[in-house]
C-alpha cells in the first residue's frame, strides 16, 4: 500500500473486487486455483485468473454469452454476496473447467486470455447439448488447427482472407468482453468444430437440429437444395429452407451435421414426412 501511494499505482478492478465481502469473492478465489489455469501461458499478474474466473461465473449466471465487463462483474459480487457454492451454476462452472483441464493436458501457448473465455462458452454449449465424449479426445487438435488457420488468414491481405476470419480478428481485437463479440466468437468456433467433426451427436437423440448445426449444414451445402426431388438444386435463403436428415430420423438417422442436408420446402415435404 505504501509503494502504491508513493508511486501512484492505481488498483485494477479485480484487485478492488478482491476486497469485496461475500461468498462470490470466495468462490471466484477458489476457481482461480483450478488446475486448468496451470495450462495457460500467462501469469496470474494482479489477479488475472480471478478476473477470468469471475467472467466465467458471470456467463454461467446469464445462461450463455453476455457482457462480462468490469461493471457486470462488480454487480455479481454485490448481488451474490450469499452465493451458494453448491448451486447448479457453481457446479456448471466447475464442470466446464474440469472438462477444459482434461482436454488441455499441458501448458498450451495458444491459450490466450480472450480465447479462454471463448473456449469456456464453446465447452459449456457442448456440455449442454452434445455428447462431449464424441469430441473430447479430438478437441485439443481441433483447437490447435483452428489457431494455425487463424494465423494463416491473418497473414493474408484482408481482401484475400476468408471474410469470416477477418471478422474473427476484429472480434478478438476490440470489445472482447462484450456480449455480441463473445457470442459471435463462440458460434464461429462451434460451427468450425461441427464442420470438422460432423458426427458429434446431440444428447438424448433429439430430432431437431440446433441453430449451430443448421448453420454448419447450410454453409457446407452452399445454401443449395441437396434433395433435388422437386427442383434442380434451388438456391435457398436462410429464412426459407429445411434441414433434412439424410438417413431419416424415424429410421435411426442421427441428428448430426454429417447426417444433415439443406433442402427446399417442396423437396422436403415430398418425402412424405420422413425426416
Amino acid at each position: 500500500m505504501f509503494l502504491r501511494l508513493q508511486n501512484g499505482t492505481s488498483l485494477k478492478a479485480q484487485e478492488k473486487r478482491n476486497a469485496y465481502p461475500g461468498r462470490m469473492r470466495d468462490f471466484v478465489k477458489e476457481l482461480s486455483k483450478h488446475a486448468f489455469f496451470g495450462k495457460v501461458p500467462f501469469l496470474n499478474s494482479r489477479y488475472t485468473y480471478d478476473h477470468i474466473a469471475a467472467q466465467m461465473v458471470c456467463l454461467e449466471l446469464a445462461g450463455g454469452p453476455s457482457n462480462v465487463k468490469d461493471a457486470d462483474l462488480n454487480r455479481i459480487y454485490e448481488n451474490y454476496k450469499d452465493f451458494d457454492q453448491k448451486s447448479p451454476e457453481a457446479k456448471s462452472v466447475i464442470r466446464v473447467l474440469n472438462t477444459l483441464n482434461e482436454i488441455f493436458k499441458e501448458k498450451t501457448p495458444e491459450l490466450e486470455r480472450y480465447n479462454v473465455i471463448s473456449l469456456y462458452c464453446v465447452v459449456a454449449e457442448l456440455l449442454k447439448q452434445y455428447v462431449v465424449e464424441d469430441i473430447k479426445a479430438s478437441f485439443f487438435n481441433w483447437f490447435i488447427e483452428f489457431e494455425r488457420e487463424r494465423h494463416i488468414q491473418e497473414a493474408k491481405p484482408s481482401d484475400d482472407a476468408i471474410p469470416e476470419w477477418v471478422t474473427y480478428k476484429e472480434k478478438i481485437s476490440h470489445s472482447t468482453d462484450a456480449e455480441e463479440s463473445i457470442r459471435w466468437r463462440m458460434e464461429f468456433m462451434l460451427r468450425n468444430l461441427l464442420e470438422k467433426y460432423p458426427d458429434i451427436r446431440l444428447k438424448d437423440n433429439q430430432r431437431d437440429f440446433t441453430h449451430l448445426q443448421r448453420l454448419a449444414i447450410f454453409r457446407r451445402d452452399g445454401g443449395i437444395c441437396q434433395l433435388r426431388i422437386k427442383c434442380d438444386g434451388a438456391k435457398l435463403t436462410w429464412d426459407d429452407w429445411h434441414c433434412d436428415h439424410i438417413k431419416p430420423w424415424s429410421k435411426g438417422g442421427k441428428t448430426t451435421v454429417e447426417n444433415g442436408q439443406a433442402s427446399c420446402s417442396a423437396c422436403n415435404t415430398s418425402k412424405g414426412g420422413e425426416g
